[in-house]
């Protein structure tokens, strides 16, 4: 294993949400789901989404709250008989995702008294306001979906006070699907691609969607490669095919996925492939391998094997830790051991090591 596996790892272990944060994300969209269970007509609710996907980060800016837990619940359209284009009067989802709000609210209000609740254009959006001790607080998003005649689900759109297809259940069963060894190196190379994403450029907005780079990630990753060479394979296949079209829904039931700059998503994965691609081509050379990856990832890659990621020294003051400066010249929470990787010993003795929390 060469360095560039290495220290991707690591920007892996920093990024994985904690098994704490996991669970209460999981119990927040639990509660929900069971509220509207309930509603009428309801045939059942389903989990979706990175933390479903087993695709999710931990918040990389301060302006992330923290994990968006996604979920949908199905109408039986023998209950609901006019709603939706397979009924004769197509009557849209405004009042029933109104209906479906009113009916969580005081069941989800018993357990978390200052939730608030919000209709956007997809789904009910509910924020807690109930931190955890690390400043994380999870939100949920709920999508009131209607069974279609065809494959999938009506979603609403309340923009446009109309059904559109989508089968998110299909997605997530793509990106769940055996062979686990499969499964977890795709899902490992989609958190990377996100992570990177996200890092600032030249446009206010990240390039693409998050689905937008699961469904290159479906499209793109092959069976047998370790992550670095999927995570190539994402950016640079994913940039040669974004440059000629719209991604297709993996399920083949919604339209392509929409991009509001096509031409600066495209820059931005190919941009990205160049710079893995040239770590990996001095992969015996650890230096060389930290400063190509850190322009992917400035807050998650170090200048040298033992040296303080910002992200690190972020969490530690965020908990509250003081700093100090150490022998070497190098920053660390006073008090407590800075957490490297085992894989930062010696050349010969790099292992990849399962971060602490990882959903995948």
């Amino acid at each position: 294993m060469g360095y560039t596996s290495v220290v991707l790892d690591d920007i892996r272990s920093q990024l994985a949400p904690a098994d704490v944060v996991l669970k209460e994300a999981r119990q927040r969209r639990d509660i929900v789901r069971r509220a509207a269970e309930s509603f009428v007509g309801v045939l059942k609710s389903y989990g979706s989404g990175s933390l479903a996907h087993g695709t999710a980060n931990c918040p990389i800016h301060r302006r992330d709250k923290g994990l968006d837990a996604d979920c949908g619940v199905v109408l039986d359209r023998r209950v609901h008989q006019s709603l939706g284009p397979d009924s004769e009067e197509n009557v849209g989802p405004d009042r029933t995702v109104a209906a479906v709000l009113e009916h969580l609210r005081p069941k989800v209000l018993t357990q978390y008294p200052a939730a608030t609740f919000e209709i956007t254009k997809r789904a009910l959006f509910i924020e807690f306001h109930e931190p955890m001790a690390s400043g994380e607080d999870p939100t949920v998003d709920l999508v009131v979906g209607l069974r279609r005649r065809d494959e999938g689900l009506w979603i609403p759109n309340t923009e446009q006070h109309r059904w559109d297809p989508s089968h998110p259940e299909k997605h997530t069963e793509l990106l769940t699907a055996e062979p686990k060894s499969f499964r977890v190196t795709r899902a490992r190379a989609i958190r990377l691609a996100k992570a990177e994403n996200k890092r600032p450029g030249r446009r206010p907005n990240p390039p693409l969607c998050s689905f937008n780079l699961e469904a290159l990630a479906l499209m793109f990753v092959q069976q047998g490669q370790g992550v670095p060479a999927a995570l190539l394979q994402l950016w640079e296949s994913g940039a040669k095919d974004l440059a000629r079209r719209n991604t297709p829904d993996p399920a083949g039931v919604s339209a392509p996925i929409k991009v509001s700059d096509r031409d600066y998503a495209v820059e931005r994965l190919t941009q990205a492939a160049g710079t893995l691609r040239a770590a990996l081509e001095c992969d015996d050379d650890e230096y060389q391998v930290r400063g190509h990856l850190s322009r992917l990832w400035p807050d998650f890659v170090a200048p040298t094997p033992f040296g303080e990621t910002k992200a690190r020294v972020a969490a530690r003051l965020q908990a509250g830790k003081p700093l100090a400066v150490t022998s070497v010249g190098t920053l660390a929470a006073t008090g407590s051991a800075l957490k490297q990787p085992r894989s930062f010993g010696a050349r010969g003795s790099m292992r990849s090591a399962r971060p602490t929390g990882s959903s995948d």
